[in-house]
């Protein structure tokens, strides 16, 4: 009987040491499993500085040095460049020398740069040729042979860029409208509100300049009574 009694003890001590050490290893376990993750987040950490400190630096390479995948527009662009300056004038606006100078300032006092894909040349290329013929994202395409999303995103870029010079190196616009434009039907959607405004003041200035004159007439005659 103390026997048998005896072997269920045996038997309890057994289950509880069993438990105790399955107790054991879950811990080490879970202490484990919280450790890779803390070291994962880590490695996370520094592989995002990293790409934020790469994303800061800019790495500067001459063009020589970059193989452009389109070499399509890099050639046409530069083929008009050394061709007749007459006709660079009529289709870009303004003479080769006055273009390389203005791509030259992009570089130095913007964000553009030329890129293995193209070079200011050409994005500057297209955007006169948008704004210069009015040309369509469809004849650039077929001229510089680049999609029109790319023939978007260029022109974009390039108005940014330009926007960041207008200050220093755009005309100020006049008070007065030009004639050209002023009789123009075609650039009615772009002017037809500074017009009427200018209109509004004109007429303004008139009556302003009528009750003065009425004024000073009215004081001359009280001055002679």
């Amino acid at each position: 009987m103390y026997r048998g009694n005896d072997l269920e003890d045996e038997e309890m001590n057994d289950d509880e040491l069993s438990e105790e050490e399955d107790t054991k290893i879950d811990e080490e376990f879970y202490e484990a499993i919280k450790i890779l993750v803390m070291t994962v987040q880590a490695v996370i950490h520094v592989v995002n500085e990293l790409r934020v400190f790469e994303a800061g630096r800019q790495i500067e390479r001459p063009l020589n040095l970059r193989r452009i995948n389109n070499v399509f527009g890099y050639n046409y662009i530069h083929r008009a460049l050394n061709d007749d300056p007459a006709i660079f004038r009529r289709v870009y606006r303004m003479y080769p020398n006055v273009f390389c100078k203005l791509c030259n300032i992009l570089r130095e006092k913007t964000h553009l740069e030329d890129t293995r894909f193209i070079c200011v040349e050409e994005m500057l290329g297209q955007f006169l040729q948008i704004v210069g013929q009015n040309h369509r994202y469809y004849v650039i395409r077929n001229n510089f042979r680049r999609s029109q999303f790319a023939t978007s995103e260029n022109f974009h870029k390039m108005l940014k860029a330009l926007n960041t010079l207008a200050k220093d190196m755009m005309a100020k616009p006049g008070p007065v409208v030009p004639a050209k434009i002023r009789d123009n039907t075609k650039f009615f959607p772009y002017f037809k509100l500074r017009i009427e405004v200018c209109g509004i003041i004109s007429k303004i200035l008139q009556v302003m300049v009528m009750i003065l004159k009425m004024k000073k007439n009215c004081s001359i005659s009280a001055m002679r009574r």
